[in-house]
């Protein structure tokens, strides 16, 4: 005679096990979050290798989700890379400002450092999203540097023209400022350094304002 059989014998599949319910968040916080994973993504990938389903994931949300808050992948790249960059360097440039209130050399050259300081560990910061913005695209790279980084930097000649030497354009000094943070970034990045930003910040500043070679003797 057939016996019954258990429901849980050893052949039985296997129950499922229950989905977990997905955290609920504001709109503005479910958009932060995606915005942050995208940031991930697009730092480690570019603009045209990033997959929308990819920074989903990272969100932990569906595209369907994702679509609801961008309306593309060029929107959210706007919105995670570009923004952020352009935030952080209006920043320098407002801080630049404190260079005109300094009533003696003294003072200058120590709000300067305070300044570059700031300057360089933001840029550390947003130095993943500078080089996925910049070099990920050559279309989007050029317009991002042409339209909105040189006329930041062309802000930040002219607060420097009036302590720069006649001999020196403040344009110039703008940029070359901007590129040797760029490359202090670049290299505590690549190499993982962690160095002391403030005495970064003092030797930029004494190379700025003093030069790099020694004084040489009158013949």
């Amino acid at each position: 005679m057939p016996t019954s059989r258990s429901p849980r014998t050893a052949d039985a599949e296997p129950e499922a096990a229950p989905r977990p319910r997905r955290k609920y968040l504001r709109a503005d916080e479910r958009r932060r979050q995606i915005i942050l994973a995208a940031q991930e993504v697009f730092s480690r990938t570019n603009l045209q290798g990033a997959r929308t389903r990819d920074i989903a994931k990272a969100a932990e949300v569906n595209q369907a989700t994702l679509f609801e808050h961008f309306a593309s992948k060029e929107a959210l790249f706007q919105a995670a890379v570009v923004e952020p960059l352009i935030a952080a360097m209006q920043g320098m440039h407002e801080r630049v400002h404190a260079y005109q209130a300094a009533d003696t050399d003294e003072e200058l050259l120590s709000l300067a450092q305070a300044s570059a300081k700031i300057h360089i560990e933001r840029l550390i910061e947003v130095f993943p999203l500078l080089t996925a913005s910049l070099f990920s695209d050559a279309a989007l790279g050029k317009t991002l540097y042409r339209e909105q980084i040189v006329p930041l930097l062309k802000q930040r000649g002219e607060v420097l023209d009036g302590l720069l030497k006649d001999a020196i354009d403040p344009e110039f000094a703008g940029l070359a400022l901007f590129g040797i943070m760029f490359a202090v970034a670049m290299d505590q990045t690549f190499k993982g350094r962690s160095e002391d930003t403030s005495d970064l910040a003092r030797q930029l500043v004494q190379f700025a304002a003093l030069g790099f070679l020694k004084d040489r003797d009158p013949a």
